[in-house]
């Protein structure tokens, strides 16, 4: 990874779980940044990404995560199962509960969409100082955290999760 991606990372680096949604945060970008027509769609790369981030999760967390029904969830991680991106299996704790993991493929997936979305934030802030940069990142950790906060007051409800 080219320092100047890893500095950006580094530096408003607050929260690992707010700046995750940061586009030049500790990933140096979110694969959407460099879909291709080939890779799946942005949400499905979302889900391989925090899979592959922060491990194993149910899938009603990540139902919850997406704000979405648990029955879109299904859809979309039987869709990522079928391309052998995720896997699906009972939680050892709750055999009623499916624990979603990434693959061997979908890691692999996640580091290539990550490496590419570093190289083009590298390339588009080439010009930009080092001052220019610390102020965008602060300020995206910023709008994160205003997303959360705004996201959070508003009610969840996922009625047909079990």
């Amino acid at each position: 990874m080219p320092r100047r991606s890893r500095e950006i990372g580094r530096s408003s680096h607050t929260s690992r779980r707010r700046w995750d949604a940061s586009p030049v945060g500790p990933g140096c970008g979110r694969s959407w940044a460099v879909g291709t027509p080939s890779s799946p769609p942005p949400p499905d790369l979302w889900l391989v990404d925090r899979v592959s981030e922060f491990g194993p999760a149910r899938m009603s967390e990540l139902a919850t995560w997406q704000s979405v029904d648990r029955s879109t969830m299904t859809a979309q991680v039987g869709k990522l199962e079928k391309l052998g991106l995720v896997q699906r299996a009972p939680d050892p704790q709750d055999r009623r509960a499916i624990v979603v993991s990434v693959t061997d493929a979908g890691r692999r997936l996640h580091e290539e969409s990550r490496a590419a979305a570093c190289a083009a934030f590298d390339t588009m802030l080439g010009d930009w100082t080092d001052q220019q940069r610390q102020q965008l990142s602060e300020s995206l950790a910023h709008l994160v955290e205003s997303l959360e906060k705004h996201l959070s007051a508003r009610p969840q409800d996922h009625s047909t999760e079990r």
